[in-house]
């Protein structure tokens, strides 16, 4: 399953993202990108990260800000899972330690990554919670996949009452 995340927030600028210090300097043709993202959701489930980088001066604040998309498999980068209060790993951070990103990974043109990210974020949380259900949607199919055969008729009744609540919670 391919899960996108978002690298957003930062350790010093928290969800002020005109003052992330994330930067990503133009090099012999690709961004090379150094900093540090935190409370991405789900990041450490995902393969690609939509990151929000600066690539103008700090004083430029927003207009100084590039969206692109960075594989998590690029030398250089590394993801650590943050545990929630639940004890499960709902968020993470990433590091970008001179991360090489071509520059067609670029979202919209250089300098424009607010507004990227700003009609990106009036989706987030929708995107989240249906991205959340998919994924248990998923792990339960699989639970049930690998109890076939010896789950008896009560229970299955019971998986499929919970199924038809489910669906009716969402019309």
């Amino acid at each position: 399953m391919l899960f996108r995340s978002q690298g957003f927030s930062e350790p010093e600028a928290g969800s002020d993202l005109a003052d992330l210090r994330c930067r990503a300097r133009l090099i012999d043709g690709s961004f090379a990108v150094d900093g540090h993202k935190v409370w991405s959701s789900f990041g450490q489930d995902a393969d690609r990260c939509l990151l929000l980088a600066r690539t103008g001066p700090q004083e430029s604040r927003h207009r100084g800000l590039t969206m692109m998309l960075v594989d998590y498999d690029s030398p250089g980068l590394t993801v650590r899972p943050i545990a929630a209060a639940n004890g499960r790993n709902e968020f993470a951070e990433i590091i970008f330690d001179d991360v090489r990103v071509p520059t067609d990974r670029v979202i919209g043109t250089v300098g424009t990554g607010w507004a990227a990210a700003m009609e990106l974020l009036q989706w987030e949380r929708g995107m989240f919670a249906w991205q959340r259900q998919a994924a248990l949607h998923g792990e339960l199919t699989a639970a049930l996949r690998g109890a076939r055969g010896t789950l008896s008729s009560a229970s299955l009744g019971r998986v499929g009452e919970a199924y038809r609540k489910i669906g009716r919670a969402h019309v």
